[in-house]
């Protein structure tokens, strides 16, 4: 059975219980907080930096960070990674500003790399395809008239990239697809 506490016990325990409880928020904040600032020291010396062409490259587990044109940029690779890519093109970024930008291709870590990137720059994006044979429900586009990047798997291991027209035409093997693409997008940007 219970006993039966009168108003005055009644009020003095929900006090203490909420100061406990406050004693405890208050705790659990200070040790997260310093906790949080302890493990952000950590991260940032451990980043990784250099410099190219007076831009600054920073990494982060997964992607090299840098600013140019007053856009944030997030890149697999970095330019001293990809500098032995030589593409063959003489498009710039301005070639694509305020333009629709079509992609064809099937590997899909490439195509995000470059649809991330130049998203900011371009008035649009979409898939495309090159021919009316299609198996997609695309549209089709030509290269005399619209921005396109195709990327694809490389025939015999020859791994290039090239232009004909407004088309850029990225050939590798899987792997090094998204590398490529992150020389096409260097070079665009002029880096």
């Amino acid at each position: 059975m219970k006993k039966l506490l009168t108003r005055e016990q009644q009020e003095k325990r929900k006090q203490r219980n909420q100061l406990t409880i406050g004693i405890i928020l208050i705790a659990l904040m200070l040790f997260s907080t310093a906790g949080y600032a302890l493990s952000g020291d950590r991260d940032s010396d451990a980043s990784e930096k250099i410099t190219y062409n007076n831009i600054v490259f920073s990494k982060d587990v997964d992607y090299w960070y840098f600013i140019t044109q007053g856009v944030n940029f997030a890149v697999k690779y970095n330019p001293e990674e990809t500098k032995s890519i030589s593409p063959s093109i003489n498009l710039n970024i301005q070639d694509y500003s305020n333009k629709p930008l079509y992609f064809v291709g099937d590997s899909q870590e490439p195509l995000f790399e470059l649809k991330r990137n130049l998203n900011p720059f371009v008035l649009r994006i979409s898939d495309a395809c090159l021919n009316e044979n299609c198996s997609e429900n695309f549209p089709v586009k030509n290269c005399s008239d619209d921005n396109v990047i195709i990327i694809k798997e490389s025939v015999d291991n020859q791994e290039i990239i090239n232009q004909e027209d407004k088309c850029i035409y990225i050939a590798a093997s899987q792997e090094n697809q998204t590398m490529y693409a992150d020389a096409v997008l260097f070079k665009l940007l002029g880096i």
